[in-house]
């Protein structure tokens, strides 16, 4: 390896493949995942109303549950998102769901781009740059579903690095932020949190500029004319202020959205499988108390808050990891420069080339690993955990008298598909606070406010369902257990994903005995997707919970045991599994 050490040129071209090969990598993988986000559709509806219109709505086009009252929060949902939805349709009507992954994965490629940026401007070496990109990338992947917020992850990179730039070379590229945040302001109430990261550097150069005023002042107040020009900037949206009222009021619809649930919550629940990417950021951060004078009051003030962000939300881990990893490569130089490591990186330093080479070979046998799963990748919605096709072709093709009920996730797609012959009950919107505890109040058939869920469904005239089996965690809906076995509804179509069950009146009764299906395709339903969760979360044991409770429905004894069996491998202290086969032990 004598020769990599001598030709510098190399050494340097080296470095630039490794990096490339990696972020090749990372944009090939952004791109192997379908269509999947339930908000997507109807984002990608708004677009198109708004092109075909020439105008913002002003009320609710596609849900007929939807009151004419305007609200703040509702003005937001509406409108706030308006020039991204724009693009995302556009997008669309010239490349179909190839150009909406492809963008996708391009923002997603970008956001990391900034944060690899950012990490540099640290001092930090390409590798150790790499590396923490990569710990990034690991868990961005959860995070590249098709909306807007896909901007947000970009200018919130973008600003972090500007930021940095200014703290460290004094750059007047700074001055970009305001039309940052004037672009994002028009695209994704998350322009807050990028006017939080501005306040808290604006925050920490007035501090020091309190101690010492020679130095900073000068800079403060360059930073204080770019947070005003950005605060005023963030006002030439269709909201303006309301938005800062609207963003507040979103979490309080929220109780049952996995992304606005505490990270923690959802790791020790075994939700979503544990990250430790995420796990390890954390333990570094801690670490970082030890070296508070060598970190500096800012970035010490932004690991803390987005610490805490990240504790309360899921949806915020992603800006933890971005603020995090530039800030855990300065400790990792730091504790390098020890006594006790020193030697090893004396060590290290004349192999740096052989470090590289192995980055590179590693680099490139990662894009190679993917190259068939990329060759047999289709660009197109993931119909098997995600997107009701068979359900909305089905219904596309009947008219059926009264209204939908369906499930809040498969909305947005159903707007899509059917809206203006046929509007959803509810969507990824939940437009109106009353509608969604009467959704509440059908999808788990327990009594509300306002009567029991037949009440609801009457309220609604509701004729016709359409549900996934399984809720988010792996229980079976509520609702879709009432059905099976009720008198006065029927299955009509069932597919791997969706159960459309049809009220038995006289206006439906020749699209009753045109489909009328078996409440075994039902169960079939169910165990389809049931299975399919749980090897893919192979934490969760609620899925195998399921396939227990449904094979004893269908007399299946052996194979509801196994189910149940494994289910106590994955939470042997979970009682609902011990009462299942405390059961099945004394039936035998």
């Amino acid at each position: 390896m004598s020769f990599l050490k001598r030709d510098h040129r190399l050494v340097s071209a080296m470095k630039f493949l490794t990096v490339l090969m990696f972020f090749i990598f990372f944009l090939v993988t952004f791109i192997q995942r379908h269509v999947y986000n339930y908000d997507f559709w109807w984002h990608l509806s708004t677009g198109k109303y708004i092109v075909e219109q020439k105008s913002l709505p002003q009320s609710d086009p596609f849900a007929y549950t939807s009151h004419e009252a305007p609200t703040q929060r509702k003005s937001l949902i509406l409108r706030g998102y308006w020039l991204a939805q724009v693009i995302f349709y556009k997008v669309f009507t010239l490349w179909s769901l190839k150009g909406i992954i492809m963008l996708r994965s391009f923002l997603m490629l970008l956001f990391l781009f900034f944060v690899f940026l950012t990490i540099k401007k640290e001092g930090a070496s390409d590798l150790l740059s790499l590396i923490m990109t990569a710990g990034v990338f690991v868990v961005s992947k959860g995070f590249i579903g098709e909306r807007p917020q896909l901007f947000t992850f970009v200018f919130f990179s973008i600003t972090l690095y500007l930021l940095e730039d200014f703290r460290v070379n004094r750059s007047v590229k700074i001055y970009f932020v305001p039309a940052i945040t004037l672009l994002l302001s028009n695209m994704h109430p998350g322009y807050v949190v990028c006017l939080m990261l501005l306040s808290l550097y604006l925050a920490a150069e007035g501090f020091l500029s309190i101690l010492n005023k020679d130095a900073t002042a000068r800079r403060f107040k360059r930073l204080f004319v770019v947070w005003v020009l950005a605060f005023l900037a963030s006002l030439l949206n269709p909201d303006g202020l309301g938005v800062f009222r609207g963003f507040t009021s979103m979490e309080k619809h929220s109780e049952a959205i996995v992304e606005f649930m505490p990270t923690l919550s959802v790791y020790f629940t075994r939700f979503s499988p544990i990250d430790y990417s995420y796990l390890a950021f954390l333990a570094l951060s801690l670490l970082s108390l030890c070296y508070l004078k060598k970190v500096g009051l800012l970035h010490m003030a932004l690991l803390i808050v987005f610490t805490i962000m990240s504790f309360v939300a899921i949806r915020y881990l992603i800006f933890y990891m971005a603020i995090a990893a530039p800030i855990l490569a300065r400790i990792v130089m730091k504790i390098e420069e020890e006594r006790r490591l020193k030697r090893f990186s004396k060590f290290l330093k004349p192999k740096e080339s052989l470090l590289y080479l192995i980055a590179l070979l590693i680099g490139i046998s990662l894009i190679l690993s993917s190259i068939p799963a990329l060759a047999k990748y289709e660009f197109r919605e993931d119909t098997f955990f995600a997107t009701p096709k068979g359900a909305a072709d089905f219904l596309s093709d009947l008219r059926i008298g009264g209204n939908m009920f369906n499930e809040y996730g498969f909305g947005g797609y159903l707007i899509w598909r059917l809206y203006p012959d046929k509007k959803v009950f509810i969507d990824g919107r939940s437009l109106e606070p009353d509608v969604y505890e009467d959704y509440k109040t059908i999808a788990s058939t327990i009594s509300g406010r306002n009567g029991s869920w037949n009440d609801a469904l009457k309220k609604y005239a509701v004729t016709y369902i359409v549900m996934p089996p399984l809720m988010p965690g792996g229980d079976i809906y509520p609702i879709v257990e009432k059905l099976l076995e009720a008198d006065d509804w029927t299955l009509v179509y069932s597919d791997h994903l969706s159960l459309v069950f049809l009220k038995k009146t006289g206006d439906n009764a020749s699209i009753i005995r045109a489909f009328t299906k078996d409440r075994i395709e039902g169960f079939n339903t169910i165990i389809a997707q049931a299975s399919a969760g749980a090897i893919k979360n192979s934490t969760n044991p609620h899925y195998l919970i399921t396939l227990g409770k449904v094979f004893l429905k269908m007399n299946k004894i052996n194979n509801a045991k196994r189910a149940f069996e494994m289910a106590y491998r994955r939470d042997p202290n979970n009682p609902v599994i011990m009462e299942w086969l405390k059961k099945l032990e004394e039936n035998e």
